[in-house]
């Protein structure tokens, strides 16, 4: 129904919208509180009524055709499920709650409204509208990417002097044990572990004790990551993205805390996702120009050699590439051969590297319980809500494979106190009876099975406050030096504390919950959000090409969603592709010429 035809019905459902808004909301604040009256019965109601309602008002004003409705009522049905199964998890640990439903609801109408506005009112200047032109010459790209990345080099070397000699946390401690005692497994990736270990041999013959090495190892990574940033600046620069987002992007690398402690952090994910995100702009470059492309034999060395350290740096990445092969191959149809041919190649690298080159090397490959978090979590879960409602023959099958200990030590987001219970061999050799029990299992306790999932892994998607207090603080990011072992044992001696004090704040204390807007930028529901809205806008416009980079992030985001639990650090590459996320949109948007508007 098109509002200008109906504009007194139109009107009243953007006041029924509003008012729905506020009462969705307060549904959602009753979940946690129990009180029904906490928006009702305050002056704050009626504002986000007005606001509700403006928005409503808006959206009625901007007329929108049936294919925009559809499209935004997709999308906010989508928003508004995640806002509501999020808040209901966070508080309850279940979405089974009674208000979830209701609040999805209510807020339904006006996530659409948002999401309708958003699709109708993103626009761009006529004089922006010069993409795909290179802005300079190649010996003045050379010097800027230089330049680029040299001051983003130099941007990072102050929270070097506050971590010194670098943050040396999560799994980097047993990735340096492995080295040195020649035990190295395919648990982590032997690429990165070399490097670290390499850099922390090196350091030691040179300076003497570990903490040459330690800093020897962090300027390595913030080389590679500052140079594969700038090229991502890069790229920007030569599409004639607007200018605040070529400063936003410089800035968002170079200043915000997530980057910066990622640049100095010794885990794997660190260069992972700087790789990930220049493999980004390799794809929208083979977009872009697909018959030099695949004219050009250089371009598909560099696309398949690119792959490989993808993969190489997280298995993820396999994983990752080979959901996008489908997609690749129809967004390529008209080279889908040679597409093909280059996917299998990418493809074959990784079993020829875990297989022929580990056995030469003498490496075992990791071991299958990482595979299984998902069915371990929902195992566990229904043990401990159920127990009596299970048969013999499924407990049974449940503690052949996890001890009665790990079943008891169940966490909804942290899968690790299971999984470290988990006898993987056993299970290599004979899954039968323990998958034959986790599926009669949740034949009878289907909700329990999707509240398991949904509470281990909501934190990546939903918007709100999902970090747990502990009586460590409150985990975000380990900004310390964990002490695994004395000959690999680095101790942070920050020359800056002053600064070091800061970033232990954010990282161990989540102090950025305490500055509104600003603490979004840390949310990693946010950068989830902010992706699905840009597959539905450029599926909107018809701009199909878009999703080559696109899909990998969202393939990359499907596969985090079977870790054992909602970390940063698993999240980095979609945080690390936001400013390629923004280009895109920014690319596809209207024109606006002359006070009219239309779809380029």
């Amino acid at each position: 129904m098109r509002g200008r035809r109906y504009p007194e019905i139109a009107k009243t459902g953007a006041v029924l919208g509003a008012f729905l808004a506020v009462l969705g909301f307060q549904l959602l604040y009753s979940i946690y509180e129990g009180d029904n009256t906490m928006l009702s019965d305050s002056v704050f109601s009626l504002l986000s009524f007005g606001a509700f309602l403006f928005l409503g008002l808006q959206t009625v004003k901007e007329s929108p055709d049936r294919r925009t409705c559809l499209y935004g009522l997709a999308g906010g049905g989508v928003f508004a499920a995640l806002t509501s199964m999020g808040f209901s998890l966070n508080y309850t640990d279940t979405i089974w709650h009674r208000n979830t439903f209701l609040a999805f609801l209510c807020l339904t109408p006006f996530f659409t409204a948002c999401v309708i506005l958003a699709l109708l009112k993103i626009r761009r200047k006529n004089k922006e509208d010069n993409i795909g032109t290179d802005a300079f010459s190649g010996k003045e790209k050379r010097r800027w990417f230089l330049l680029c990345w040299l001051f983003l080099f130099l941007s990072w070397v102050p929270v070097l002097l506050a971590s010194w000699p670098g943050i040396f946390s999560y799994d980097s401690g047993m990735q340096l044990v492995s080295f040195m005692d020649g035990e190295i497994t395919g648990h982590h990736p032997i690429l990165h572990t070399c490097l670290l270990g390499g850099c922390m041999k090196i350091g030691k013959l040179l300076f003497g004790s570990n903490y040459g090495g330690a800093a020897l190892y962090s300027l390595v990574q913030m080389l590679v990551m500052s140079g594969l940033y700038a090229y991502v600046c890069l790229y920007l620069k030569e599409r004639c993205a607007p200018r605040w987002l070529q400063i936003g992007t410089f800035v968002f690398f170079a200043v915000h805390p997530v980057n910066s402690l990622m640049a100095l952090c010794a885990t794997k994910d660190s260069i992972f996702g700087a790789l990930f995100a220049a493999f980004l702009v390799r794809l929208l470059k083979m977009e872009e120009d697909r018959e030099g492309f695949f004219g050009s034999v250089r371009q598909q060395i560099y696309f398949c050699l690119h792959a490989f350290l993808v993969f190489a740096f997280r298995n993820n990445g396999f994983h990752t590439f080979l959901l996008c092969t489908p997609f690749f191959l129809l967004l390529f149809r008209k080279y889908w051969k040679r597409m093909g041919i280059l996917c299998l190649i990418c493809l074959m690298l990784w079993p020829l590297y875990t297989g022929p080159v580990y056995r030469m090397l003498g490496i075992p490959k990791s071991d299958p319980r990482e595979m299984y978090s998902v069915v371990m979590q929902s195992a566990a879960r229904v043990y401990n809500l159920d127990y009596l409602g299970l048969t013999e023959e499924e407990k049974e099958g449940f503690l052949s494979i996890i001890s009665e200990y790990g079943m008891e030590s169940y966490l909804s987001r942290f899968a690790d106190p299971v999984k470290s219970q988990f006898k993987g061999e056993k299970f290599a050799e004979n899954p039968g009876p323990f998958l034959k029990a986790w599926v009669s299992a949740g034949m009878r306790h289907k909700k329990i099975y999707i509240d398991s999932f949904l509470a281990n892994t909501f934190g990546y998607w939903y918007p709100g406050n999902s970090l747990v207090k502990t009586n460590d603080g409150t985990d975000y990011f380990e900004y310390c030096c964990k002490y695994i072992r004395e000959d690999a044992d680095v101790e942070m001696r920050p020359v800056l504390p002053a600064l070091s004090e800061f970033y232990q704040r954010i990282g161990n204390e989540a102090s950025f919950q305490h500055v509104p807007v600003v603490s979004a930028t840390f949310n990693l529901g946010t950068y989830t959000w902010l992706l699905l809205f840009a597959l539905m806008f450029l599926l909107y416009r018809r701009q199909y090409g878009g999703l080559t980079a696109l899909l990998p992030l969202l393939m990359y985001f499907f596969t985090s969603l079977l870790g054992p639990i909602v970390k940063m650090r698993y999240h980095y590459p979609l945080i690390a592709g936001v400013p390629l996320i923004l280009y895109l949109i920014w690319k596809y948007a209207k024109i606006e010429r002359e006070g009219r508007s239309w779809t380029k």
